[in-house]
């Protein structure tokens, strides 16, 4: 800088916009100049970056409930392969960022990476058009799940970074800019994505209930646009060659330490930190990096790389035990998109008249990231800050202890959720309802026998046309007695009902004027995640009806009271057939009648239909249920000629498990809670491992941050997979206890272990300055304060002397 532009500075002569040139560079500081020197190819980034997240939260948002409903695997099972993808997505990082640095460069990795990326979601979407019966489930599915996590995981460490490089020194107020912008475009395709891939998901398309298709579908054209809008920017990318395998270099480093630490010959007597023994053995002439770093002023002969080097790793290495309790983190906040899903079906998604499907409350934790950095920022740290010192470490530790919060919050909403939940038997035990299908003037009375046959206890009363009651009984064969009372079953005699039962399984026994029954009822609720409720049907007719059946929805916008059922529309049209495509059928099984008044028992058996989305003749029997979530089974008595009197049927309805009654807004509290832990937690723990890490560290240090996320999810899989917990309340309470003594163990380290590290340079090297002063402030790594309480007193006299030498401190 000139004498005389020095002077036009202090007197304010120069332009607002562009500050006086530093080493020949200007620097654009306000909004007209930055949008003119804004390095455009940053754009095709960042709208890169918009359509990749977009691709990969719509498609993971619904994949609980493709591997629930299509994959058909159980709850702890989905919850495991959901868990387990993530695993594979965090892994990956790290080898993006050794191929990235070490071999092919950032720009070859995003683009050759984003292709096979591309080419899972391609491939998950293509299998999710077969329905679940089709032999490319579930093989087709999982591999193109492991692409997607492998594409997803290589990316991810460089993108943002490949952004930073089209800056040039001088344009920093612009660069924190882009990595706004970068954010913002990361949560606003997360928010978008996971309100519409649920909307998707709910419609019918393709002869199914559900349209994945689309949910996959549409986050696979936007990976195969995100990989076009990254490549029309690649004739003007600034395209940095790979510099080297930085994990390599660690390894290396430590390796020699240990061996120079243990080496009888070459040790050169006693270290602060047993790395410092590397140097034991370095010299700086045969090291290429250290004899570039000397130059030709007599001020930078003495500096070593290596001495350098092994200090960044020591400080890399203390962040890494600051690591260590992490994951515990990780593995209560991705739950969200598995346990908490599954949550979320056992609950009243009705809200206001409007359905709201469970995965969409997703969404609001992305929503609440945008409004809460700025709160954050803006009104909460400078309101906490007057009545107390807010350093990095203390917010973490807050952080940790809301997200124990808010699982303590969603056990004990869980325990109220319980209360919808079916009733099971124990080990060892079965349940038997019996049920009265006779219409009228009918009254049974029910006894459990003993090993003789004699009847244990009074007999309990059922009126015609009764719902049930229920007997626990130990599993294995059981006799009842049906003793009958009243005009419609006149001169019917007692009667022994043996039947078998399985353990821990329910059974409904029906007895009607053709005779009883007996079957195992399902007692899962529907995990459809679209409002359902489930239903089984039993034909129990004396004419022994085995034809097709269907069941309509009339309460459509375009309801025809002439013709109720519309079969073009599958959300409104359900049906079980028989004997289709060689001879397939849909029915599940056919049941012995006992008991029959005047017959052989062997001479005729019931058909019990599994539900399924066609001229019809109408039964006469209509139902209407309100609620969602229960579990019904409907009995059909009469004559069963559909083609005759439509009054002739009558349908007797047993609920076995009761509807959802505990609104999905329950879950508002713990999202909202859990996603301020993770502003305080992730967000601040994110900057304290790029602050405390040395330049050349950053792109490893993002690679072990986005690993303690993996390890989160491996203990979610773990837990799952040992199957401790019976009640998901139970499993909540004892995540919450677990972290907050996690976050406990997290803050006495952070009051006696860590010191916080800031990293100075000199600004200008001159040969008259003192050189010994200017290889203290080259090596300078100065502990400033304590890890979690901090010191302002000290930190304002390492910045004084620090001036004294020209430094310039980087938090």
């Amino acid at each position: 800088m000139t004498a005389d532009s020095k002077e036009k500075e202090m007197e304010g002569d120069l332009p607002a916009a562009i500050a006086p040139p530093r080493d020949g560079m200007r620097v654009y500081t306000t909004w007209p100049e930055m949008i003119k020197h804004w390095p455009k190819t940053t754009l095709c980034i960042v709208s890169n970056e918009f359509c990749e997240r977009f691709s990969y939260y719509g498609m993971r948002t619904v994949l609980t409930f493709y591997i629930l409903n299509v994959l058909k695997f159980d709850s702890n099972t989905s919850t495991i392969f959901f868990n387990a993808f993530s695993i594979v997505a965090y892994l990956t990082p790290m080898l993006g960022s050794v191929l990235a640095d070490g071999y092919i460069g950032k720009f070859w990795t995003i683009f050759s990476v984003s292709i096979f990326y591309a080419l899972g979601q391609v491939m998950l979407a293509v299998a999710s058009t077969q329905n679940w019966t089709s032999s490319v489930h579930p093989w087709m599915d999982l591999v193109g799940l492991i692409v997607i996590a492998l594409g997803t995981g290589g990316i991810k460490p460089c993108v943002s970074a490949f952004g930073a490089d089209q800056f040039e020194q001088g344009q920093e107020r612009m660069l924190s800019v882009y990595f706004s912008m970068f954010y913002f475009s990361i949560n606003a395709g997360a928010m978008i994505s996971t309100f519409v891939s649920p909307i998707f998901r709910a419609q019918p398309c393709l002869g199914q209930d559900s349209c994945y298709p689309l949910s996959f579908g549409i986050p696979a054209v936007l990976m195969v646009i995100a990989t076009v809008i990254f490549m029309i920017g690649s004739p003007w990318y600034k395209k940095r060659p790979p510099t080297e395998n930085v994990f390599g270099e660690i390894a290396r480093l430590i390796g020699g330490a240990i061996g120079n630490k243990y080496s009888k010959t070459k040790n050169a007597g006693p270290t602060n930190h047993w790395l410092e023994h590397y140097l034991d053995t370095h010299e700086c002439a045969n090291d290429p990096k250290c004899m570039a770093l000397k130059g030709t002023k007599k001020k930078t002969q003495h500096l070593c790389q290596k001495k350098q080097y092994v200090s960044d790793v020591i400080s890399l290495l203390k962040i890494i035990v600051m690591f260590v309790p992490v994951p515990m983190f990780w593995a209560l906040y991705d739950q969200q998109g598995s346990i908490w899903l599954l949550q979320g079906i056992q609950m009243d998604c009705q809200v206001f008249g409007i359905l709201l499907l469970p995965d969409q409350m997703q969404t609001l934790n992305a929503v609440l990231i945008l409004c809460y950095i700025p709160l954050f920022q803006v009104v909460v740290y400078p309101l906490v800050g007057k009545c107390f010192k807010i350093t990095p470490l203390r917010k973490m530790v807050i952080g940790g202890w809301l997200a124990a919060l808010a699982f303590l919050i969603t056990g004990f909403v869980q325990l109220q959720v319980n209360n919808t939940l079916p009733l099971l038997p124990k080990s060892g035990e079965s349940f038997a309802s019996f049920m009265n299908v006779y219409e009228k003037d009918c009254n049974i009375s029910v006894w459990r026998l003993d090993d003789k046959m004699a009847p244990m206890g009074d007999p309990f009363v059922l009126p015609a046309n009764t719902d049930k009651y229920t007997f626990h009984v130990p599993a294995g064969r059981t006799t009842f007695r049906v003793a009958y009372d009243g005009a419609s079953c006149a001169g019917r005699k007692a009667e022994d009902v043996p039947v078998d039962l399985g353990e821990k399984q329910v059974y409904y026994v029906a007895v009607g004027p053709d005779g009883t029954v007996y079957t195992q009822v399902g007692t899962d609720k529907p995990t459809e995640g679209t409002g359902e409720f489930s239903m089984g049907i039993t034909m129990f007719t004396n004419d022994n009806y085995n034809g097709s059946l269907c069941v309509c929805r009339q309460t459509t916008k375009n309801f025809d009271k002439n013709h109720p059922c519309d079969a073009r529309s599958p959300a409104d049209f359900y049906y079980w057939e028989t004997d289709y495509n060689q001879h397939t059928d849909d029915r599940a099984n056919f049941i012995d009648v006992m008991n029959q008044p005047g017959k052989n028992n062997k001479d005729r058996s019931v058909t019990s239909y599994v539900f399924k989305p066609v001229d019809v003749s109408d039964t006469g029997i209509g139902f209407e249920i309100n609620g969602q979530g229960g579990v019904y089974n409907f009995v059909v008595t009469g004559e069963g000629d559909v083609t005759g009197d439509s009054e002739q049927n009558e349908l007797h309805v047993y609920q076995v498990v009761q509807d959802n009654k505990v609104s999905i807004l329950w879950q508002v509290p713990q999202i909202i809670v859990i996603t301020a832990g993770e502003i305080l937690f992730s967000v601040t723990g994110y900057e304290l491992a790029y602050s405390q890490t040395a330049p050349s560290m950053k792109t490893l240090v993002q690679a072990l941050w986005l690993l303690t996320t993996a390890i989160g999810d491996s203990i979610i899989v773990l837990i799952t997979a040992l199957d401790l917990f019976d009640d998901m309340a139970v499993q909540f309470f004892a995540y919450s206890g677990l972290m907050f003594l996690v976050i406990c163990i997290y803050a006495l380290m952070a009051i006696f272990f860590f010191e916080y590290n800031y990293y100075t340079k000199p600004e200008e090297l001159d040969d008259d300055d003192d050189e010994d002063a200017e290889l203290d402030a080259i090596e300078h790594n100065a502990h400033v304060n304590n890890g979690f309480y901090g010191d302002t007193e000290k930190r304002q006299l390492s910045i004084a002397e620090s001036d004294n030498n020209s430094v310039t401190l980087r938090i």
